[in-house]
């Protein structure tokens, strides 16, 4: 099949999960021998290697690449908050990109085309005029729930409503877009089911992020020791978690045992702030995300707010490493307590599971042997691309 890609994001390099989670199925869609476009937005914040970025996407698609500016300014924030309208979404809009993906709508056939998320909905209405084929919104998150979380969360008062209406407005924005998909692909069936509460008669298929296994080889770690979390800073439900634990949660781990070290990395870290505090390590370049994972023992993800399924868990899983997450953290993933992972939603509960490891009344090296098998077994990204294709094709045939 011939399969055109729309993002918002150069899925490059593969060091966050929203990168991994767009490469993934680029690069299985080629492998299972179909006919790969990929058109991306790029924001001039990202500092994307772009030649990099170009060499390693074209093995496996032809590749367009657009530079945005979607830093956010006050004037069009504030107009956006009158208007009643999405600021989030419409930074993503620009009309060289849409004329471009118009001609080549004109130009070309293709089977499908996949929107990667809610931020190249600006996009969906000339996609649909030009056309013909199966249109997948394939969704990464439930964005406004995110901010619905980030909202509840937030102690300024003044905040938390601008964090409301943001939401609220989020929530129009997705609402509209999913009645314009054929189908809807969330990563997770709890996102599936908000997406039938807001429009019931959506066609939804449920596709996991998934892992390649040939990347993220088993490397077990015979240590619980050294804790990392590796994401972006700049998406905000990250930074929130961050700061909870190494505010929350760090220094009290570390009362109870003074060879603990927390290892942070991901693109915008306050490397000043981290640093200078004790028993912190902050890794501004990670070239590899493996890499920086093998080195490491214990994958925390402290999330407060977040939505769709963490890749850096899966990672984490595959890779040998115990994870120990929050409840929000691990949503999306078919998980059993304490058999494939462990879970703290307080800086109590962190600090017992840590007393727990340095007791021995955790086994963690038969924890991290349940979860590697769970990912073989559910989230390999080569047998979920083949069965996400093979519903495709049967939506195509019925049309």
């Amino acid at each position: 099949m011939r399969i055109l890609q729309v993002s918002n994001r150069v899925p490059w390099p593969l060091n966050e999960g929203g990168n991994i989670g767009i490469y993934n199925y680029t690069r299985a869609y080629s492998i299972l021998e179909n006919d790969v476009t990929i058109y991306c937005l790029d924001g001039q914040k990202h500092n994307t290697p772009i030649q990099e970025a170009q060499l390693e996407l074209e093995k496996y698609a032809r590749v367009y690449i657009h530079p945005i500016d979607t830093d956010v300014k006050l004037g069009e924030a504030v107009k956006h908050l009158i208007g009643n309208t999405s600021y989030n979404v419409s930074r993503f809009y620009n009309t060289v990109f849409e004329q471009e993906l118009q001609e080549l709508l004109q130009n070309e056939t293709f089977d499908i085309v996949q929107l990667e998320g809610t931020f190249v909905g600006p996009y969906i209405d000339v996609i649909k005029k030009y056309h013909k084929g199966l249109l997948s919104l394939r969704m990464h998150n439930v964005e406004f729930e995110i901010w619905e979380r980030l909202a509840a969360n937030a102690s300024n008062p003044i905040k938390k409503i601008y964090l409301k209406i943001l939401s609220k407005q989020l929530k129009a924005y997705e609402t509209g877009i999913l009645q314009k998909a054929d189908v809807i692909v969330p990563v997770t069936n709890d996102d599936g089911l908000k997406f039938k509460k807001l429009v019931p008669n959506v066609a939804v298929f449920t596709i996991p992020a998934g892992i390649d296994l040939s990347e993220w080889k088993y490397s077990p770690s015979n240590n619980f020791r050294n804790w990392y979390h590796i994401g972006s800073m700049e998406w905000h439900a990250n930074a929130e978690a961050v700061n909870w634990f190494v505010d929350e949660i760090h220094n009290g781990i570390l009362a109870i045992d003074s060879s603990y070290r927390l290892h942070l990395a991901g693109k915008g870290i306050n490397s000043s702030k981290f640093s200078a505090l004790e028993s912190i390590l902050v890794n501004d370049n990670v070239p590899r995300a493996y890499d920086f994972v093998q080195e490491n023992d214990v994958c925390v993800v402290p999330l407060k707010s977040g939505s769709g399924i963490r890749l850096k868990i899966l990672e984490a899983m595959a890779a040998g490493k115990l994870v120990i997450s929050t409840t929000i953290g691990a949503q999306g993933i078919d998980y059993i307590a304490g058999h494939h992972l462990l879970i703290a939603d307080t800086p109590v509960e962190f600090s017992a599971l840590y007393e727990k490891l340095m007791k021995g009344s955790i086994d963690y090296k038969i924890i991290v042997q349940n979860a590697r098998k769970l990912v073989e077994d559910y989230y390999s990204t080569e047998a979920l691309a083949q069965k996400q294709l093979e519903y495709y094709q049967k939506l195509i045939s019925k049309a």
